[in-house]
Order: structure tokens, then C-alpha cells, then sequence
């Protein structure tokens, strides 16, 4: 969007009611949303930043950080099509999985958007946020910003009152999408963007979904800070990816939630490769019997990044399951947190859940790992168990690796792979698996072959 014509107030540095109300005035949006974005600025300033002495942000030192540093709303051109997208955004989609329907923001707004003919014909939506206020309200307005409310935490709120862009799925009764539909959040300035993410299957649906986020590298900080609803109806299913591989300047703060119905599936998988700090919080709540959600992490952080994840299953009726691990490798002087937590509200009996965190430290350096696993259960018939490894890897096995010729960090890839493994072959989609596979090379700072990880 051209900049002409946007408000003083978001060019400048800061946030602040003036620039809430303005920005809800530029987007022309109905009177109720507008009073949602000044309840949630309201929350904003009436929480205090999270500090070293809060439990959730023991390990994460935002002292630094404040949110007058950055623009609210940075404008990008509109495109007509996928040829006329950045050059770097058309080889995300070119290197990525096949997909069925794609929207792209660009900076704080939503520049491009397709759905196939065919899904189209059968119901399917997926467009920006600010177009389904306008041409599917009655589809968005009692689903959003409930599963991440505004006063969920200080981010929250702020993403709540100034989100911008954003991305509308919407997949109706029994229809079943088989080719995934594609995201891209893209950042080539500093500055922030907001982007709410709201996914609604309904009853005997089937879909993929995946948000990918990256960008331009840059000497000044630029801020994300997101929100992702995900609404699954009754015996439909979901599987949802999170690639967050942000360049080294950028903040990145995120909550996943999603809610399951009765005899419902939701996959989600996490990974966490850029950004400089990363904070990403993932909850499921299982809200029905036979709901299940599988929840899988996958970071790898070096030089001195911070990846922080906080999970939360969220057990709310009895006969559901759900089964988390997150990997991690670590190296140089990097920190990751892992915080989870199974709950087991009174009720929720034949409770099936699982949690397992593990971390491998490469090399000898002063990477750290922080686990903490967690069972809160209000109910006396569950089978609930969790877990946590951290250990470096074996030098053993990298001098028998070594000795039959591979070099160093040949023989750390291998390791790495197989330790990933248990995550990238739960995985049923080669493009996104390669790409996985391909950023994991770059971090241990050797070319990708497919060969090799066949």
C-alpha cells in the first residue's frame, strides 16, 4: 500500500491510543472493532513489562527492550500477481511445499492473495483479515480474539490493538483440502508488524496450513508480534506449521492457541531457527472427548540467539490425548527455554498425555539449556507422564564418524539429523521437510544435499 495517505501517527516511532485509533480509522472497520482495539490498548498499558522476577520470563531478559523504539506500521506496494511479489518471497514459495492457496504480507499489510478454482467452488476463504471484517463478518467477529484475548499478556494485548494484515482461513463442513495452503509473513524494513493468523474448520473438515516467516537482515531492531487462533470443529482435523527463520534482527513474539471438538485432530508443529530472541507461546486446549493433538518443536540456536518456548496441554474433558515433543540443538552462545505444562482439570478423566523436551548441545561452548516440564492434574483416572534430556553430543561417536574420513562437521550433521529425526519424519511433506532440512544445514554451516539425509 502506497504510504501516501497514512497517518501521521503510525510513521512515527511508538505506541499509543492516538495511533490505535487512527489505524482503525485507516483500515475503515466496523464500530465494534474499534472498541475491541481501545479495550486492548487499555490492557496494554495496564499490565506491567514482564520482568526477570516473573516466573514465565525468568530466563528472558527483556530490560532492553521497549516498544517506542519501533514504527507501528510499515506499508509495502500492492502486487497483481505471484511475478510481480520480491524476488526472495518468490523463491520462499518456489523452494517450499505445493500449495492450493497463498497469501503474502509484506511488511504490515497484506499484498497478495489466491484460492485454486476449485476450493473456491466449494466454499473455502482464505483472505486477509481486513477483507473477511468487510465481506465474511459474520465468520469473524465471534471468532476472533477468542482464543487470544487481549489481556492474555502485555503482547498480546498490543498485537490485539494495533494488528494490521493478518490471514482468514476458512474451511466449511466436509470439505477436505488435500494440497496444503501457504503463508508468508515478510519483512524487508524495520519496524513492526502485528499479523493475526484465524483458522476456522468446520464439522469433517481436513487441511493443512503453514506460516512461514522471514526477512531482509538489517543493522536497526524490527519487531513481530503475532497472534495465531485455531478453531477445529468436530471430527475435523487441522495440521498447523509455525517456521519462524526471521533474520538476526529481528524480535519475535508469538501464541499459538487452538481449541479441538468432539473426536477432532490438530497437528501442529513449531520451528524456531531466527530471529535474535525468540518467544513463542503454543496451547491446546481440548475441549471435548476424543479431541488429540499432537505438538511438535523444533529449534536450533547459535551464536547468541534465545529461543524460548512455553506450552500448554490444556485437558478440559475427559477421553481426549495429546502428545508433545520438542527438540532442540544449541550451540555457541545460545540459551533455550523450554517450559510445559500438562493440566488435567477436575472431570477431564481417561486423560492420555505425553511430554518430552530434549536438547543437544554442539561443541564445547557456553550454550545452555533450560527444561522444565510440568504435570498439573485435577483428576484421579489419567495416564499422564513427562520428561527432559540435555547432553552434548557424544564425542565418541563424532571420532567414529571422523575416523572413517567424514569431516567434523559432516559428521555433526548426521548427528544432528538423526537426533531431529523423530520430529521431521512425523512429517508428510516433502517440500516442507527438505526446507527444514536445508536451514538446519545452514545453521551447522554446510551445504544441503538431499542425498544425504535420504
Amino acid at each position: 500500500m502506497n504510504a501516501n495517505g497514512i497517518p501521521e501517527v503510525l510513521k512515527s516511532k511508538g505506541a499509543s491510543m492516538e495511533a490505535v485509533k487512527a489505524l482503525s480509522s485507516f483500515k475503515d472497520e466496523p464500530s465494534w472493532l474499534t472498541e475491541k482495539r481501545l479495550s486492548a490498548w487499555k490492557a496494554f498499558e495496564a499490565m506491567p513489562m514482564p520482568t526477570l522476577r516473573d516466573e514465565p520470563w525468568k530466563y528472558t531478559d527483556i530490560s532492553d527492550f521497549s516498544f517506542d523504539d519501533y514504527v507501528p506500521y510499515t506499508p509495502s506496494p500492492s502486487v497483481a500477481s505471484e511475478s510481480e511479489l520480491p524476488q526472495a518471497v518468490q523463491t520462499l514459495i518456489e523452494e517450499g511445499e505445493e500449495n492450493s492457496a497463498l497469501i503474502v504480507q509484506h511488511n504490515s499489510e497484506t499484498t497478495f492473495s489466491r484460492v485454486d478454482e476449485e476450493l473456491a467452488d466449494k466454499g473455502v476463504i482464505l483472505t486477509d483479515l481486513h477483507t473477511a471484517l468487510r465481506e465474511h463478518g459474520d465468520l469473524v467477529k465471534d471468532k476472533l480474539f477468542g482464543l487470544v484475548p487481549e489481556d492474555y499478556d502485555k503482547f498480546a494485548a498490543l498485537s490485539a490493538a494495533a494488528f494490521s494484515g493478518g490471514s482468514f482461513l476458512y474451511v466449511p463442513k466436509g470439505v477436505e483440502v488435500e494440497v496444503p495452503i501457504q503463508s508468508y509473513r515478510w519483512m524487508d524494513v524495520a519496524g513492526s508488524i502485528s499479523p493475526r493468523t484465524l483458522v476456522v474448520v468446520e464439522e469433517d473438515a481436513n487441511v493443512t496450513y503453514i506460516d512461514e516467516y522471514a526477512s531482509v537482515g538489517g543493522e536497526e531492531l524490527a519487531l513481530s508480534n503475532c497472534a495465531v487462533e485455531l478453531y477445529v470443529a468436530e471430527g475435523a482435523n487441522l495440521r498447523y506449521v509455525s517456521l519462524q527463520n526471521w533474520a538476526r534482527n529481528v524480535l519475535h513474539f508469538n501464541t499459538i492457541r487452538s481449541e479441538a471438538g468432539k473426536d477432532a485432530t490438530i497437528n501442529s508443529l513449531v520451528v524456531s531457527f531466527g530471529a535474535e530472541l525468540s518467544r513463542t507461546n503454543v496451547e491446546a486446549g481440548l475441549s471435548a472427548p476424543g479431541s488429540d493433538s499432537e505438538m511438535l518443536g523444533l529449534y536450533f540456536a547459535d551464536e547468541d540467539q534465545l529461543v524460548d518456548h512455553h506450552t500448554l496441554q490444556d485437558h478440559l474433558a475427559p477421553n481426549a490425548h495429546s502428545d508433545l515433543l520438542y527438540k532442540g540443538a544449541l550451540r555457541d552462545e545460545s540459551l533455550a527455554v523450554f517450559s510445559g505444562l500438562i493440566r488435567v482439570e477436575p472431570g477431564a478423566q481417561k486423560t492420555d498425555a505425553y511430554q518430552t523436551n530434549r536438547n543437544i548441545i554442539l561443541g564445547t561452548d557456553d550454550a545452555y539449556a533450560v527444561s522444565l516440564p510440568r504435570l498439573e492434574i485435577l483428576a484421579d483416572d489419567v495416564k499422564c507422564s513427562h520428561g527432559s534430556t540435555t547432553g552434548q553430543v557424544d564425542e565418541t561417536e563424532l571420532f567414529y564418524l571422523m575416523s572413517r574420513g567424514i569431516p567434523r562437521r559432516e559428521a555433526e550433521k548426521l548427528v544432528v539429523f538423526g537426533f531431529f529425526g523423530d520430529i521431521t519424519t512425523r512429517v508428510p511433506l516433502e517440500g516442507l521437510r527438505e526446507k527444514l532440512n536445508r536451514a538446519i544445514e545452514g545453521k551447522i554451516g554446510i551445504g544441503f544435499d538431499k542425498k544425504s539425509v535420504a
